[in-house]
């Protein structure tokens, strides 16, 4: 079973290197076992990377073994030829270690800054994922489409994977998840969604990638909480946590099921955090965990978890929009490497 991680956003303007505690953490993830970094993406929002693939590139080239990526990159807000150069300059400079997890978001001023439509972003989604596959794995190619069109190129520098970068694609309602099963690498499921409806996307995903003769690689991605005093994660840290994540968990709610929580919390039902958290995140001691990750591969299959330590709170003035400082972050990830992984490698 392959386990990958989100590096938290951790700057400190006064030092040299403001961003060594992220750094820090990467080649400690590396060390704990971990297959894949990975980091977010925003614009305008403070606690979030405008600029991942810069930022992946600087940590590859601190890391030898671990895996960088994007978890997501918003594809159809750029120039898809101009990220084909970015992921391939990355791949070259890691020796072909990175993965490009791509979706569409949920903020319209990020399309609109960009000169760009929320309400294209499907198409403009479907049309970049074409591109990508086309100008990496095709010399003197030429691209006439809706949104972006250019006579015959190559980019350079080429990828050094075969035949290009995996491409892992997110989205939770049907046509999203029908385009992760046909124009990409694997699906990013998550990592808002409960249990049930994982499950139920994920129906739509194999039986796309069954008719299309496709492989089903998926990645379940959870924000998660760990640590070895039982009474102190669900007493103390979990109702701060939950509280954080349902404030972000509003501004970006698409999912009905998601719709229908807020609904019970905003006509004065008292939902306790563990009910939450039950089948949506990573919560507890080692054994918690163990157990809450035996329950996902037994009911969906999944070979892939991607844990989000204190990650999705609210972005704040002061740029740090997860929970948890390095010490917090490095102790997780340690630990999660020393009781968990090992749990589960076969």
């Amino acid at each position: 079973m392959r386990f990958s991680l989100s590096l938290p956003t951790l700057r400190r303007p006064e030092l040299a290197d403001p961003y060594q505690e992220t750094f820090e953490l990467a080649r400690i993830a590396e060390e704990a076992g971990f297959d894949t970094a990975t980091i977010g993406h925003h614009h305008f929002m403070p606690g979030n990377q405008s600029d991942p693939l810069t930022f992946m590139a600087a940590v590859a080239v601190r890391t030898t073994t671990l895996r960088v990526g994007t978890g997501i990159f918003l594809l159809p807000v750029h120039h898809p030829v101009r990220v084909a150069e970015q992921v391939a300059t990355i791949d070259q400079l890691s020796g072909g270690r990175i993965s490009l997890g791509v979706g569409s978001g949920w903020w319209p001023l990020e399309y609109e800054v960009m000169g760009s439509t929320f309400a294209d972003r499907g198409a403009r989604m479907e049309e970049a994922l074409e591109i990508l596959r086309r100008v990496w794995t095709r010399e003197q190619t030429a691209f006439d489409g809706r949104f972006w069109r250019f006579p015959e190129l190559t980019v350079h520098p080429r990828p050094v994977q075969d035949p290009h970068p995996p491409l892992w694609v997110a989205g939770v309602v049907d046509a999203a998840v029908r385009r992760a099963a046909r124009l990409g690498d694997a699906w990013l499921c998550g990592p808002v969604q409960s249990l049930s409806r994982a499950k139920r996307c994920l129906e739509v995903y194999r039986a796309e990638t069954t008719r299309l003769g496709r492989r089903d690689d998926w990645i379940l991605r959870r924000f998660t909480w760990i640590g070895t005093d039982r009474r102190k994660v669900m007493d103390e840290i979990l109702p701060r946590y939950m509280e954080g994540l349902l404030v972000h968990w509003r501004e970006s709610a698409e999912d009905p099921e998601e719709k229908a929580l807020f609904a019970r919390l905003d006509a004065g039902e008292s939902i306790p955090p563990e009910a939450i958290a039950a089948d949506r995140l990573l919560f507890g001691t080692p054994e918690d965990v163990i157990g809450q990750i035996e329950r996902y591969r037994r009911e969906t299959g999944c070979d892939h978890v991607h844990a989000a330590f204190g990650a999705g709170m609210p972005a704040r003035e002061d740029e740090y929009s997860t929970l948890g400082a390095f010490e917090e972050q490095a102790e997780m990830i340690r630990l999660f490497g020393r009781e968990v992984i090992p749990a589960f490698r076969d």
